[in-house]
Formats: C-alpha cells, sequence, structure tokens
C-alpha cells in the first residue's frame, strides 16, 4: 500500500455540528518501518494519551468504535488487501445535509 517512507491518504470526515467537539479529520497510513524512534516508548505520555498500546487491525475492529472510525479502518483493511481506492472517501457534515464523496 504504501513504499518505506511515505503517507498515503486514505479519508476524510468532518463531525456533525452540533457535537461537543467536531472535527475536520484527515487519515494517513503510513509503512511501520518508517516509524523512527521506540515504537514501543509511550512513558512520557499523560493524561488521556496515558495508556497507549498497539493492537492489530483486526483487534482495532473488533473494538466499540465510532461509527466513521469503523468506516476509516474497514477502507484500510480493503487497501491493506489490495483493492484500489477510486478516490479518497469524504463524509462531509458540515451542513444541514451529510454527503459522502470520493476527492480526486
Amino acid at each position: 500500500v504504501t513504499t518505506p517512507g511515505t503517507l498515503r491518504f486514505v479519508f476524510r470526515a468532518i463531525t456533525p455540528p452540533g457535537r461537543s467537539r467536531r472535527f475536520d479529520a484527515r487519515f494517513f497510513l503510513a509503512d511501520a518501518s518508517a516509524v523512527q524512534g521506540d515504537t514501543e516508548g509511550f512513558t512520557a505520555a499523560s493524561t488521556e494519551l496515558s495508556h497507549l498500546h498497539w493492537i492489530g487491525l483486526a483487534q482495532a475492529r473488533a473494538l466499540d468504535l465510532p461509527f466513521i472510525t469503523e468506516v476509516v479502518l474497514a477502507e484500510v483493511t480493503a487497501l491493506l488487501a489490495g483493492h484500489p481506492q477510486p478516490g479518497v472517501p469524504f463524509f462531509d457534515n458540515s451542513g444541514p445535509v451529510p454527503t459522502f464523496r470520493r476527492l480526486d
């Protein structure tokens, strides 16, 4: 899916209005061999990040996750299985009607 040292833009989503937190998020996929530093060293993490740990994709997909996270992980699963991505999926909930389209 990616070559070492590259990122792949896999998804974009804007959360609906009226939520306590709103996000305009972009999701990327990177080859783990491009990670620099200690990938197991979470000792400096604090507050909400204090319980960081790595889990596999199948284990992540089995968790009770927000809908959009489940959709993104399904897209990543398809990409890793070799399925083509005809543009980056974009869930746009910024207006009165949620829309889905693919970005070129």
